[in-house]
């Protein structure tokens, strides 16, 4: 696992990395780093260079140079890895959202798996879900500046201007083509914006906007007129304060415990992963009908109201009003038996546990240590599926739990964004 040291001088202050001279050097790529990026040595120091494969030898030139480890770029690659792949996009090299479209497909998966089974050191076998490796997110964020509109570059603020994107959806690639001109026109007078475009199962492509400039109804209903018919404009935020559309929600899954959704909110990028890893996870807690089952980081319902489904007694508990809010009405709409509740699960003293005898984990990135430290201090709390974005925060809170006399029973890693260094975990633990 590659670390990012940020050594301190005087009086605590960061140290800037030093401006590197402009030679050549020669290297050889060892392997890959968690964030994608090829790992060398040069003077029995680790250096990270993008866009190579293990067993490359490369000419490179320094970026940054660093205390305890040095950055450094390829300009030219003296032999190429059988492992290498043509990229499936023409701006790949510049754009930030993919690392990973020059390593063939099979070994990003194999190159995941393996993170994750040696973070979580069980010693079980880690098995893999995948999907298509291209057209498979639902939802994109894109970003506007000075006539601009796209993707931002790789570790910079500027834009790569999208045309076309093969990791999108077809229907939300050409319906983001197709208001392209509409939006460039309307934000023109702004100097940055963020753009959340979501495809609904019904074919509709919700938008909501951030805005630094103020944004007042005319604005908003001038551009709702304007953009094609498969494109909606649910909200806008800027100075002026928050348009909001009054427009039906999304949904989100074919399964009929789908969850209705707005473009600010969060879903999984990828709709059929995310089916896959909700099955998965119903499965793996097998929630007997009245069983009392805490979902906790529950969001809009994701996982709350198929578990519902099989008769099982549900808690939701997350810290998103809004969210809880339509998860609650999809619920009511569904009659299933879900109980809703707001807590900030950073906080240890707000995660509630009662008497529920399984649970589930969806945290962001950051984890779930408060979560993780109330179930270890909950003996009847049994039998828990963990649902991570972060292999490296859910071996973390995986050694809590195993620390209190759970055992790590299965484990899967699900390639939820094909292409980028990114991917989803999922396992069970029982006690």
């Amino acid at each position: 696992m590659a670390t990012i040291f940020k050594p301190s001088g005087p009086k605590g202050q960061a140290l800037r990395p030093t401006t590197p001279p402009q030679e050549e050097l020669s290297l050889t790529i060892l392997r890959l780093a968690d964030d994608g990026r090829g790992i060398a040595q040069h003077n029995n120091k680790v250096v990270f260079v993008s866009g190579v494969l293990p067993g490359e030898r490369i000419k490179a030139r320094w970026l940054r140079r660093h205390k305890r480890f040095d950055e450094a770029e390829c300009v030219q690659r003296e032999s190429n890895s059988a492992q290498r792949a043509t990229p499936i996009c023409d701006v790949y090299e510049h754009c930030g959202g993919c690392q990973l479209q020059h390593l063939a497909y099979s070994e990003q998966l194999e190159h995941k798996r393996k993170r994750l089974t040696a973070l979580l050191k069980s010693g079980i076998e880690v098995d893999c879900i995948q999907g298509a490796s291209s057209g498979y997110r639902h939802r994109a964020r894109l970003s506007y500046r000075a006539g601009h509109l796209g993707f931002n570059a790789a570790a910079s603020h500027h834009i790569i201007d999208m045309e076309l994107c093969p990791v999108l959806e077809s229907q939300l690639e050409r319906a983001i083509i197709a208001a392209r001109p509409v939006l460039l026109k309307a934000l023109k007078q702004s100097h940055r914006a963020e753009l959340h475009f979501s495809l609904g199962e019904d074919g509709r492509v919700g938008l909501a906007i951030e805005d630094d400039r103020r944004r007042d109804n005319t604005w908003c209903q001038t551009l709702t007129r304007h953009l094609p018919s498969e494109v909606v404009l649910y909200q806008v935020d800027s100075p002026a304060g928050q348009w909001l559309g009054e427009l039906t929600p999304l949904t989100y899954s074919e399964a009929p415990q789908a969850v209705a959704f707005t473009p600010a909110d969060f879903t999984q990028a990828n709709r059929s992963l995310n089916r896959e890893l909700v099955e998965r996870s119903v499965e793996w807690l097998a929630a007997m009908p009245g069983e009392r089952i805490i979902d906790y980081f529950c969001g809009l319902g994701n996982f709350s109201l198929p578990l519902a489904s099989t008769g099982a007694q549900v808690l939701a508990v997350d810290s998103g009003e809004s969210m809880l809010q339509r998860a609650r009405q999809r619920a009511e709409a569904l009659d299933l038996n879900i109980e809703f509740a707001r807590a900030d699960l950073f906080e240890p003293e707000q995660v509630p546990v009662r008497k529920a005898t399984a649970a589930l984990l969806d945290p962001p990135r950051a984890g779930a240590r408060a979560v993780c430290q109330a179930i270890a201090a909950a003996p009847q709390l049994r039998r828990l599926v963990y649902v991570s974005c972060d292999p490296a925060t859910l071996a973390r809170d995986a050694r809590i739990l195993t620390d209190s006399g759970f055992v790590l029973k299965k484990a899967t890693m699900a390639d939820m964004f094909p292409h980028t260094h990114h991917m989803e975990s999922l396992v069970l633990l029982e006690r």
